[in-house]
């Protein structure tokens, strides 16, 4: 029994042990970046050799600065952003619920070698998408529309995958009943599939946004000056002879804040989510 209890206290202290190193690891980038957001350039060029743990006073300082540059309109940019990430998860929330549960309550033909070559897709990397998107959104004339970096991404494969695997836990015969009932498959899925799903929809919610929010190399294809999202505005403080390093970190550090905001709002049913999801399968 003795000997039991010692196996588990070690496990426990290696498990915590494991845990607070993911924290400090996760943590300490995003303390950096709004300690950085409140230093001169100056201090955060020497932080390498003087490092500072405390924030500093000129955060009002370097956004002003970031505010007056000519090249970057960043509130517009925030506004882009906000737009884009929120109109993308909620069209590739219906999207990949309405996938998931064809996949996982409908038989119809080839349907699995359909389902793992959507699955497929995932291993492709944006970087070998780009001129063959930038072709067809040319062609349909979505060029410096926001619609062409909302469209292509949609339908993720992810998310179908996710969702398929949380309403194949949906019995069956309920919906045999409610089909009895005279419901049809429309409502099946509206009005029985989505409200069970509702913790699996804001896991995937907060996914997809962090998806869209984060996404660069097409956005900077794709996109003019004024329609950048918060990542091609970014960018556009990287200049060929100097780098604003303050400007940056004072964006960077404010961009985190819808991401913050949106998983507080979400929190509860994220964690139910991620849970349910890892229960089932």
């Amino acid at each position: 029994m003795r000997e039991d209890d010692r196996r588990e206290g070690v496990w426990r202290f290696l498990t915590y042990t494991v845990l607070l190193a993911a924290v400090v690891v996760t943590l300490v980038p995003l303390y950096w970046i709004v300690v950085a957001a409140t230093l001169p350039e100056r201090a955060f060029l020497a932080a390498g050799s003087d490092p500072r743990l405390l924030p500093g006073g000129h955060f009002l300082e370097n956004l002003r600065a970031l505010q007056a540059r000519e090249n970057v309109d960043f509130l517009g940019s925030i506004r882009n952003s906000v737009f884009v990430a929120v109109t993308y998860t909620l069209l590739s929330l219906v999207l990949c619920s309405m996938g998931g549960f064809a996949f996982a309550k409908y038989e119809f033909r080839f349907k699995e070698p359909i389902f793992y070559a959507i699955l497929a897709t995932l291993i492709l990397p944006i970087q070998l998408l780009v001129i063959p998107l930038f072709l067809l959104v040319s062609r349909i004339g979505l060029t410096n529309s926001f619609w062409a970096i909302i469209l292509p991404w949609a339908a993720n494969p992810l998310g179908i995958f996710l969702m398929r695997q949380n309403m194949r836990s949906i019995p069956d015969a309920l919906l045999e009943s409610a089909r009895i009932d005279g419901a049809t498959e429309f409502q099946l899925y509206y009005r029985i599939a989505l409200p069970t799903m509702k913790s699996s929809l804001a896991a995937l919610a907060i996914v997809l946004f962090l998806f869209q929010w984060n996404l660069f190399l097409f956005p900077l294809v794709i996109l003019d000056t004024g329609k950048y999202t918060i990542p091609v505005a970014i960018n556009q403080l990287v200049g060929a002879q100097r780098v604003y390093y303050d400007q940056i970190m004072v964006a960077a550090a404010l961009s985190i804040v819808p991401i913050f905001l949106l998983f507080l709002f979400l929190q509860k049913q994220f964690v139910s989510g991620i849970l349910a999801g890892s229960i089932k399968e």
